[in-house]
């Protein structure tokens, strides 16, 4: 009975400790902690800026016309051409304007003519030098000593009162006629400045026959054809200056306080592939009273016509180049479900902190608006599967810029 009360207890014993047993864990192995990299959080230089969409538009912008009618003789631009200040881009038949010329030329002579100075270099000339007044004073010298000379012989009683009288009338008809050859000069004088005039007035039209860009850039539409008669004032070609270009943006009221001019402004257009920096030059002196919007303007250089007007770019205005903020690695942030959180390290394990970011930095980094103090040791390569309370180690990872 005894024997069998044994041989029991070893059975049990021995069942106890089968394969199927519990074993006990010790502390030594529980799991080992995640080895992370951390960065220390550091205020940093993260210069404030506004941003805005906006638009590009040409620096200046023009339709060239024609100033006189003529036929279109030549054309030497088409849509794209890239003109020079002062490039001829076409040309009007001149043959009306030389047949206007050479009768304007004509007139001034036939009126320097009748003034007697074909010979003279200038038009400069004294009414008393001419023919017509030299004849009339001539004729008014004779009417005067006939008149005083009758006068005489009639106190003599040698002539009659009448013979008195018809030598006073003649006198005063030539007087008058005297008169009247000095103001046909003088007329003449005014004649012939204005045929100078109108001579001067034809030359230029015919110079205005060759049409010229107004200033160097390029052709953004060709109006006309060789061949085609203009009409004045018809448009030959459209012309737009490229370099600098300008970009428009709209800030809204409560950040507008802070734009100035001078103050750099950068753009980037077709997804980022092409950035500019340029400098703002103009503010409107009003809001816009439908958006409560301030109207900015910049200059920005496009020395390579990258930079296209009328296209729509995303620019951002930096209002404060010293501003301090916390930067950190964008491989630090998770984001899920609309919420942001990094993990920092705190006495060995790991602590979830729920932030709020705002724009993206070169090299890989953000910026942390809400939720980081400086100081705390944050996880730079953060994990989905991190959770907080996790344990553990770090490694140094390279300071904050």
């Amino acid at each position: 009975m005894r024997a069998r009360f044994v041989c029991s207890l070893i059975l049990i014993g021995w069942g106890c400790t089968g394969p199927y047993s519990e074993k006990k864990v010790s502390a030594k192995e529980e799991k080992a902690p995640v080895r992370v990299n951390v960065e220390r959080v550091v205020l940093s230089n993260i210069p404030e800026v506004v941003a805005a969409n906006g638009e590009l538009f040409a620096e200046e912008q023009a339709t060239v016309t024609v100033k006189i009618p003529g036929r279109v003789q030549q054309l030497t631009v088409d849509l794209g051409t890239p003109v020079e200040a002062g490039q001829v881009i076409a040309e009007l038949n001149p043959q009306d304007q030389l047949q206007r010329v050479r009768a304007a030329e004509a007139a001034v002579e036939q009126t320097r003519a009748r003034l007697g100075i074909l010979d003279r270099p200038t038009d400069e000339v004294k009414p008393e030098e001419t023919a017509m007044v030299r004849q009339a004073e001539a004729q008014l010298k004779e009417a005067r000593f006939i008149f005083e000379t009758t006068l005489r012989l009639q106190k003599e009683g040698v002539v009659s009162k009448i013979d008195m009288e018809k030598a006073q009338v003649r006198r005063q008809a030539v007087e008058a006629h005297y008169q009247t050859v000095v103001e046909e000069v003088m007329q003449l004088r005014a004649q012939l400045a204005e045929r100078r005039a109108d001579l001067a007035l034809a030359k230029q039209n015919l110079t205005d026959l060759i049409i010229c860009a107004p200033f160097a850039g390029a052709v953004t539409k060709r109006l006309t054809s060789v061949g085609e008669y203009l009409p004045a004032n018809a448009p030959i070609a459209t012309v737009v200056k490229q370099n600098p270009v300008r970009v428009r943006v709209e800030v809204p009221e409560r950040l507008a306080v802070k734009v100035r001019a001078g103050q750099r402004i950068d753009v980037s257009l077709n997804g980022g592939l092409v950035k500019r920096a340029g400098r703002v030059v103009r503010l409107s002196p009003a809001l816009e009273s439908q958006n409560r919007s301030l109207l900015v303007e910049g200059e920005l250089p496009n020395a390579d016509s990258a930079l296209r007007p009328g296209t729509f770019v995303e620019a951002s205005i930096t209002v404060n180049p010293n501003a301090k903020g916390i930067s950190t690695p964008a491989s630090a942030l998770i984001s899920f479900a609309g919420t942001e959180r990094m993990f920092v390290v705190k006495n060995g394990v790991l602590d979830q902190r729920l932030v709020r970011t705002a724009r993206r930095l070169p090299e890989g980094r953000v910026e942390v608006l809400e939720g980081l103090k400086v100081g705390e040791s944050l996880v730079a390569d953060a994990m989905d599967r991190m959770v907080k309370g996790m344990k553990v180690t770090m490694s140094e990872h390279a300071e904050a810029r």
